[in-house]
């Protein structure tokens, strides 16, 4: 990174928008740079992986990355015989790479280490896409069973991965035996009991059988008790261990999987346990089912898993990239994944057309009117108002959410066209279909559909909500008198949709529908018409089609696209007709072999070979597709043409996420994709990216290290719903329930207008000023259907009515899922007000974060222009609960810019005029002091600065603050002041000869341009607590930017790299007196924590239970049956001939004459061609 880079330390924040001014409240421009850091740079999310753990094997054929974070942490040194189990042509051809098998090795080894509650240890692999999980896991399970242990359960998401399982251990030359689940351990009992060949082997199965029962048997008790129970010491894999998620003690709303998947390992303790998955941790509240990787229990810092997961929430991201970083320095875990340099992303912005605009503002005034409607039935009827409002706020989420995505259609086209035309293919990413919507139309497969056109999905989903929840019946009143059977509600939602190409719908008479009862409820009349009434605005509102249908129409049907979703039927075109179809049907044109029922996943299957053959250019891929396939450009397939990934719609789950993204990026690939991820220019629409966002860092954190590297692109600009997020929030609307209130401290007016849309500006009466904005926001608040804190004062009659219904409480101050949710609905001028306040607002309060030391943007380098670590480090305690070791390195750093290299970073950034060198008004300390200064690019008036003694600033000063204090200044002029302070402040601080600090209090580094810190590593995890709370009651010592507790790298000149927390040394003797009294009152004297002292695992038997078992020699016989050949009919044909060698392992012929066919006796002349002439090859 060079110096320009490097002065970009305060760059685009969270918000992912320009940086406003300094906020009130940070420590301002002092000339000098006193108050500045050691910068702090955003360092690469990945590094390149290299295996330093084993000698043996082949490197991996992809191109493989690693988390920076974790890439600076070694794993524990090899000591596991894993050569002794696993042959050498396994390792000598490749079949089991150099990183494969450090996986395998440091698995087999973590499981011979027991908890000291008596349960074995457990490992987890991380590795994503492209690493050969399954690879690993067979690996794995070879090892066990030639070391006498011949049973082991694999359990997965679905019963189909069976086959994936026989592939991974066939590759590999294993034959053990893959039982297919709990079924055909039923078919194989006899009445003496199992049979012999299905007593031992890998059973495989899935979470869903684990929570299943028959009329006789639990499913969960049938595994366990062939696994061996309590004495099994097995292997159980928990691959996609995700699917264990979300457990809760509380049985109405713990995961069932989750109880299960727990329930087994504590029934089976000595089992070896592995989780597997790329998303293994997407939050912290998803940990509880990973009991054997010791964070809690006997001999841990904390009892429970309860206990755990709520000191991580506190705690904060910094300290779960800690934790990663601490798994895999005690062998525990690694995460590797196919690294995404081959790939290229790209953010693709769609402006909204005028008739778009007006299409979502109409949608917006419409859902307005119902909502309306819905408060006033509610009131009139006594329903149940939760119940209803609930409902129409779902639907507003999934309309406006449906209604962005509809508005891409037309460009993604365009942009997918253009790909195709560069000799591109396309896959594009969507997480729904809308057929549950469409299915409300009652269309039967080979409907003709032309009269009406397309499904507006959004469409049907108001006219369904309308008919399902608008009220019209009073509750506890009943007509009494007798009524007539009326007929049921006309199936009128197909006989009149409004075609997508224009149409006025013909429908006649009255919605009559009326449950029939002996005393049927009161109708009220007016409601009734009301309902009527807004049903057909819904259908004559002008609504894009399904957005499914539209692409595959826009690519020109089905023949061009590979379909992979989940819906059973769609309309397509067939000539001049629009007809209803089953996807079976259509695929089955293209000469498919699928099942004649028209089977989802036979369909999808034909269309993926379709794709990966050529056959089809463009693939459009759904979240019940994004499992188990690959679309990516294989070297062993026809259709080898760079993907182009286009995401239209970001998945809500960051799990679903890196699912859709890896479909298109594996090993053996020719070329990596490009991702193109869509959005419109709607300010709401960033709620979804929000949530994504949101799910990556933390995902990234947990599996990676860095919680950036969920994905290998940086999201982290997208995440509003953080607590910074909460807290511009709720600055936001408390600004706009106050009458006379002011902008917050930081915010300004222009600011907030300089991310508002030229066309929103052009719409509505002018916003010229604060009040103006105030009074157009105060009543968008109502449309939010938020509770602030609003009152009456300032509202019309017709907003009171509205307020009341709202209420006047303040519990969604803070909440920023629940605003971004309710935005979407707002008319687009509003929307993207409300978003550009908050946005300031929320870049403001980042700023303020860092300037206060408060804001982590990942794992940093300390910067600097040479930088020095001290040859040796300071062992401050030892952890008796693992038995690591914290340990405090000393970083020297010079800050400095020599003129020289102040003129090239000039010379690089110079943009404007304004650019260059700036002379301080007035002298300091008896000397000019000069910055230099230039433009901070996407900005009009930020300037980032640089200092001779301290180097890039942490804060960027506005045009006008410069001009103020500074006067721009030619090369001449600037360079001897640059130079004086280079050098005076080398070993000085900024003050001179005269600092009253160093004369009162014996030293001053205000200014300095060569300073030390200090960055802590090893056992930071257990010590957290204590280093957070020694440094909040010691804070006022410090500058607010060295408050917070950051993960920072360091790599010197020499290429040495350490990788901790930054600390105060000053503070590390209280921390150390402080935790050792801490673990004492655990430990029955302080004597036991001395024997921790020494090296080895003896010390931590004797005071924690911790065991360590030698390894199970290999037995030859297991070996022997484990790759015993599996004959075959060739084996039989060929039992009697000669021996050879060659590949098919088939016995030649003797030379002569080949045998004769019946063909050759009718011909009589002899047939060099026979089916059965096996010396041809």
């Amino acid at each position: 990174m060079d110096e320009l880079d490097r002065g970009r330390v305060d760059r685009d924040d969270a918000s992912g928008l320009p940086s406003s001014s300094t906020p009130l409240g940070a420590q301002k421009d002092d000339g000098l740079g006193a108050h500045e850091s050691v910068s702090e740079i955003v360092s690469e999310v990945f590094s390149g992986y290299a295996c330093h753990s084993i000698e043996r094997g082949i490197e991996h054929p992809g191109d493989i990355a690693e988390a920076a974070s974790l890439g600076s942490i070694d794993l524990p040194p090899a000591k596991y015989p894993l050569f002794d189990a696993i042959r050498d042509e396994l390792v000598d051809t490749g079949k089991l790479s150099k990183l494969q098998l450090e996986g395998i090795l440091f698995a087999c080894q973590k499981h011979c280490e027991f908890a000291p509650d008596g349960k074995r240890a457990g490992f987890m692999i991380g590795d994503g896409a492209g690493v050969g999980k399954g690879r690993q896991i067979s690996g794995i399970i070879i090892d066990n069973f030639v070391r006498g242990r011949r049973k082991a359960v694999w359990i997965s998401s679905s019963g189909d991965l069976h086959r994936d399982a026989e592939r991974d251990l066939g590759d590999l030359g294993c034959t053990i035996k893959v039982i297919n689940s709990c079924p055909e351990i039923d078919r194989e009992t006899r009445a003496f009991g199992l049979s012999k060949d299905y007593q031992e082997g890998v059973l495989f199965t899935t979470y869903s059988t684990l929570v299943s029962k028959t009329q006789k048997k639990n499913r969960l008790e049938q595994i366990i008790e062939w696994f061996g129970g309590e004495n099994a010491d097995g292997v159980v894999i928990f691959d996609e261990c995700h699917k264990a998620k979300n457990f809760s003690a509380a049985a109405d709303t713990g995961s069932k999987v989750a109880s299960a998947v727990i329930t087994f390992q504590d029934r089976c303790p000595l089992a070896r346990v592995v989780y597997a998955s790329a998303t293994g941790i997407s939050e912290v509240g998803n940990m509880t089912y990973l009991s054997r990787l010791g964070f809690w229990g006997k001999g841990t810092p904390f009892k429970s898993a309860d206990r755990f997961i709520e000191s991580m929430k506190s705690r904060g991201v910094g300290f779960l990239e800690m934790l990663a970083m601490e798994m895999k320095a005690s062998g525990k875990y690694v995460s590797r994944g196919l690294s995404f340099r081959q790939a290229e992303f790209e953010q693709h912005t769609i402006k909204l057309s005028k008739e778009q605009r007006k299409m979502y503002n109409d949608a917006c005034d419409l859902l307005s009117l119902i909502r309306g409607a819905c408060v006033e039935a509610v009131n009139r009827t006594g329903s149940d108002r939760k119940s209803i409002m609930g409902a129409y706020w779902s639907v507003h989420q999934r309309f406006f959410k449906l209604l962005c995505i509809s508005m891409k259609v037309p460009n993604v086209i365009a942009k997918a066209n253009e790909a195709l035309a560069q000799g591109n293919c396309v896959v594009i990413g969507l997480q729904t279909t809308g057929e549950a919507q469409d299915s409300s139309a009652d269309l039967k497969f080979g409907d003709d559909v032309t009269k009406w056109g397309f499904v507006s999905t959004t469409r049907e989903m108001l006219v369904s909500f309308l008919h399902v929840h608008f009220p019209t019946e009073i509750r506890g009143a009943s007509d009494g008198a007798a009524v007539e059977n009326k007929a049921p509600p006309p199936d009128w939602t197909a006989d009149n949709w409004k075609r997508a190409g224009g149409g006025e719908s013909t429908r006649d008479g009255e919605y009559a529908g009326r449950f029939h009862t002996d005393a049927p409820p009161l109708v009220d009349e007016e409601l009734a018409d009301a309902k009527e009434e807004l049903i057909k605005k819904v259908i004559n509102l002008d609504l894009p089609p399904n957005f499914l249908d539209a692409l595959i129409d826009g690519f020109g049907g089905p023949d061009q696209v590979a379909e992979l979703t989940g819906r059973s039927g769609r309309i397509v075109r067939r000539g001049s007709k629009l007809l209803y179809e089953a996807r079976g049907t259509t695929a089955s044109r293209k000469g498919s072999s699928i099942s004649g029922d028209g089977d989802v996943l036979g369909v999808n299957i034909a269309e993926k070979n379709a794709f990966m053959s050529g056959e089809k250019l463009v693939a459009i891929i759904s979240d019940a597709a994004s499992t188990g396939i690959s679309l990516h450009a294989s070297k062993g397939a026809a259709n080898v043409r760079r993907r182009v990934h286009i995401t239209i719609e970001l998945p809500w789950s960051a799990d679903k996420a890196i699912q859709q993204l890896g479909r298109t990026h594996r090993s053996n690939q020719v070329t990596g994709p490009v991702y193109v991820m869509c959005s419109t220019n709607i300010g709401g629409e960033r709620r979804f990216v929000a949530a994504v966002a949101r799910r990556l860092q933390s995902l990234g954190a947990l599996t990676r290290g860095d919680r950036r590297a969920a994905t290998g692109i940086d999201l982290s600009d997208g995440n509003v719903d953080s607590s910074l997020g909460r807290e511009a929030l709720k600055k936001v609307y408390e600004s706009l329930v106050a009458l006379d209130s002011k902008l917050p401290s930081g915010v300004s007016f222009e600011g907030i207008m300089a991310h508002v849309n030229e066309d929103d500006l052009e719409e509505g009466k002018p916003i010229r000023n604060w009040d103006d904005l105030k009074l157009s926001l105060r009543s968008a608040l109502l449309e939010l259907g938020v509770q602030v804190g609003l009152r009456n004062e300032g509202f019309s009659v017709e907003e009171v009515s509205l307020l009341q219904e709202i209420g006047y409480g303040n519990k969604d101050l803070g909440d920023v899922r629940r605003f971004l949710n309710r935005l979407l609905g707002l008319r687009l001028r509003e929307q993207n007000l409300m978003f550009a306040y908050f946005a300031e607002t929320l870049d403001c309060q980042i700023k303020l974060a860092k300037a206060e030391g408060k804001y982590t943007e990942g794992v940093s380098d300390l910067g600097g222009s040479s930088i020095r670590i001290a040859e040796e480090s300071n062992v401050i305690l030892k952890d008796p609960y693992h038995g690591q070791t914290l340990v405090s390195t000393k970083i020297f750093i010079d800050r400095g810019i020599s003129f020289e290299r102040a003129l090239a970073i000039l010379q690089k950034g110079k943009r404007t005029d304004r650019d260059g060198f700036y002379k301080m008004k007035r002298e300091m300390y008896g000397r000019a002091q000069v910055v230099l200064a230039i433009s901070k690019p996407g900005s009009r008036n930020l300037f980032m600065l640089w200092r001779p003694n301290t180097g890039p600033s942490l804060f960027e000063m506005e045009y006008d603050e410069l001009r103020q204090k500074y006067k721009i200044c030619d090369l001449e002029s600037a360079k001897q002041p640059w130079k004086d302070v280079y050098e005076v402040t080398e070993t000085s601080c900024m003050h001179g000869k005269n600092c009253h600090v160093r004369q009162t209090m014996g030293e001053c580094t205000a200014g300095k341009r060569t300073v030390d810190c200090t960055v802590i590593s090893g056992a930071v995890v257990p010590c957290w607590g204590e280093l957070e709370r020694t440094l909040d009651r010691n804070a006022h010592k410090f500058n607010k930017a060295d408050r917070g507790m950051r993960t920072v790298r360091v790599i010197d000149e020499d290429g040495r790299k350490v990788i901790g927390l930054r600390y105060p040394e000053s503070l590390l003797a209280n921390v150390k007196e402080q935790v050792e009294i801490q673990w004492a009152e655990k430990f029955s004297n302080l004597e036991n924590l001395k024997l921790l002292d020494g090296d080895g695992d003896d010390a931590l038997t004797a005071v924690l239970g911790v065991t360590v078992e030698p390894p199970t020699p290999v037995d030859a016989a297991s070996m022997a049956k484990c790759f015993r050949k599996v004959k075959t009919m060739k084996d039989f044909f060929g039992a009697a001939t000669t021996k050879t060698d060659n590949a098919l392992n088939v016995p030649k012929r003797p030379a002569g004459p080949v045998a004769e066919s019946t063909l050759a006796h009718k011909k009589a002349k002899p047939a060099p061609n026979a089916f059965f002439d096996l010396t041809r090859t």
